[in-house]
């Protein structure tokens, strides 16, 4: 007798879907951002040239490296990868170190190898399709985690599978790194409301994490010591050369070049645009850091956007 069967995407799946069909469509659109893909906001320190964007992005991955902790041998993932820049970065500052990365996104992982091909110290950094949630690594196998605005990906306001799957990972002693964006205290208000709907819907994200949602997590989840930095005003020099980048893809790229308008690459060039002058409290402010206790003793720095 015949029979139908009728199967029904989840949210997770369909969220899985969409962030994948995102990147895949706008993930070339960041070369304007990053000539090496540093497919994040870059992090100012005094003396440094404003205008140099690159040069910002790369100080991040360096806040990023600092805050790991890391020796010469260490075993690091980077949860949520993108084309492997933060990884690429570490293996210049650390050339002996088991470097690996996990992303959803096929054309991220094809690319990122490519990338990873061109640099002769990038032969120890292993690229992996997954998801950073349910990673499939085996446990306490890293010696640090760090992910640079991905973590907003992940599942609630609080993010708790990312952060079990982290400690998972941790081998005693081993310390997380989070660089994102996060809402902080207080209710959205007026206008920031569909603001932030629009902006979680065009960037595929479920939503943001909430700052104070994240760290009773952290400690929910084992970690001690929880610190909370507000770096804001570093990502800011960073920030400003978004209208500029916007209006140049648009023009050379768009109007006058090759590329269509996509969703995906409209997104790509007006929204990253329009967030960080949106009104969402908090939106890049904090970093986080703790520790677990002693007979579990893996740590975690969290820096918050």
């Amino acid at each position: 007798m015949p029979t139908a069967l009728t199967a029904v995407a989840t949210p997770v799946e369909n969220a899985s879907y969409n962030l994948q069909r995102y990147y895949e469509e706008a993930g070339p659109d960041y070369a304007a951002w990053s000539p090496h893909f540093n497919m994040h906001f870059g992090f100012f320190r005094s003396g440094m040239n404003p205008f140099n964007r690159e040069a910002m992005l790369e100080q991040m991955n360096l806040e990023v490296f600092e805050r790991l902790q890391l020796n010469s041998h260490s075993r690091i993932l980077d949860m949520g990868c993108g084309l492997g820049a933060t990884l690429r970065s570490f293996a210049r500052l650390l050339p002996a170190a088991d470097l690996h990365g996990i992303t959803l996104v096929l054309w991220q992982l094809e690319q990122g190898r490519l990338l990873n091909q061109s640099g002769p110290q990038s032969t120890n950094i292993a690229l992996n399709l997954g998801d950073y949630e349910d990673t499939g690594f085996a446990s306490e196998s890293f010696d640090a985690v760090c992910a640079i605005e991905s973590s907003c990906y992940g599942t609630g306001a609080n993010k708790s599978r990312l952060i079990r799957e982290a400690h998972r990972l941790l081998r005693p002693g081993g310390r997380f790194v989070v660089a994102d964006g996060f809402l902080g205290p207080g209710n959205l208000r007026g206008s920031q409301k569909p603001i932030y709907r629009k902006l979680c819907e065009c960037w595929v994200i479920e939503n943001l994490g909430e700052v104070h949602a994240f760290t009773h997590e952290v400690q929910r989840g084992g970690f001690r010591d929880i610190a909370v930095e507000q770096i804001q005003s570093r990502v800011t020099p960073s920030v400003l050369h978004v209208p500029w980048v916007t209006l140049k893809f648009l023009l050379t790229s768009v109007a006058f070049g090759p590329r269509k308008m996509t969703h995906s690459a409209g997104t790509t060039s007006l929204l990253r645009s329009f967030y960080p002058s949106s009104a969402i409290p908090s939106a890049h402010s904090p970093i986080t850091s703790s520790v677990q206790p002693a007979s579990d003793p893996a740590h975690l720095v969290s820096l918050p956007i």
